[in-house]
């Protein structure tokens, strides 16, 4: 796609290609979570999509638009982890092999589960410093690198998430949305664009990775010097370029939360909802209560749970 626009028709033809290998997730309503923000909360339940998250959405459409001979290359991405399992996931599908440079530090589980997918893992340095190590592999390998967020065949897929939205709650006023580089949050102004709806967008980021925030403050993407939060997966490096263009259009604010919110936020999704959400995924949450009083009783409110790749070991250390 040439423009960083979808038409309805577009994303119909993208539902039918990818979901066939995919879950149509629910968005659920939450009584309790309702009281506490002060508007009808619903749950969009990604966590419980293939893989974990919703990241096969994007990486099944961006394989897809590859060439016969790009493919059989081989593919590469940089990711903290669900996004390393998305290309995986969706490599193995399309016949090809899947490399992944994950942060050294990339939770063990996220990292397992990628190789158990079948993509070589490659565990190096920070965040920052993975991706140039990942572009670095991609040319002496020679293999097609696919972003983990700063595409628009990418994030065409992850519109679907925001057109299973506008389907099952037609009357939705806003959608909460974790913001790591951009990739969802793009997807979802891709789908609002497309169906003409007049859905509120509003992104949420850790103060310890405010790419976006700090984007739009500047006017255009920023990379930051270093990065520091639970929530790995929005621990991207910076805002991604087209990604940025996206939200600065058509997102409402973008709203910063301390991990200790985020941390709060899975513990209410876990007792309240009984939803096993990592910290990213429990991050739109987090937001959605630092606005109370934004969105009026009677207002349906989606915040999506982005995903649920979390271990043990460090649901402990975090609760």
């Amino acid at each position: 796609m040439s423009d960083i626009s979808l038409s309805r028709s577009d994303l119909g033809t993208v539902r039918d290609t990818i979901m066939p290998h995919l879950h149509r997730t629910a968005v659920r309503h939450s009584r309790t979570l309702s009281a506490l923000a002060g508007c009808r909360v619903h749950l969009k339940e990604e966590l419980f999509q293939k893989t974990g998250s919703y990241k096969p959405r994007g990486m099944l459409w961006a394989l897809r638009q590859l060439d016969e001979e790009r493919l059989q290359r081989g593919v590469i991405t940089f990711s903290a982890g669900n996004a390393a399992q998305g290309l995986a996931f969706a490599a193995r599908l399309a016949g090809t092999k899947a490399t992944v440079v994950m942060p050294a530090t990339a939770s063990p589980i996220k990292a397992q589960a990628t190789r158990e997918y079948g993509a070589e893992v490659i565990l190096y340095g920070t965040p920052k410093e993975c991706l140039e190590h990942c572009r670095s592999l991609a040319e002496t390998r020679g293999l097609s690198f696919v972003s983990s967020y700063d595409d628009v065949d990418l994030m065409a897929g992850h519109a679907t998430l925001g057109l299973e939205i506008l389907e099952d709650l037609p009357t939705v006023r806003a959608i909460v949305v974790g913001i790591g580089g951009g990739g969802m949050a793009g997807g979802l102004v891709l789908a609002a664009q497309a169906c003409s709806h007049t859905v509120r967008l509003v992104g949420v980021e850790p103060t310890g990775a405010p790419a976006m925030k700090r984007s739009l403050e500047a006017g255009k993407p920023v990379r930051l010097e270093s990065v520091n939060t639970i929530a790995d997966g929005l621990a991207a490096p910076g805002a991604g370029e087209r990604c940025f263009e996206l939200v600065r259009k058509r997102f409402e604010e973008v709203v910063l939360v301390e991990d200790p919110a985020i941390v709060e936020a899975m513990k209410l999704l876990m007792s309240r909802c009984k939803l096993f959400a990592e910290p990213a995924g429990s991050a739109a949450l987090a937001g959605l209560l630092s606005m109370k009083g934004k969105f009026g009783p009677d207002e349906d409110v989606v915040c999506v749970v982005s995903g649920g790749n979390l271990d043990f070991e460090r649901l402990q250390r975090l609760l």
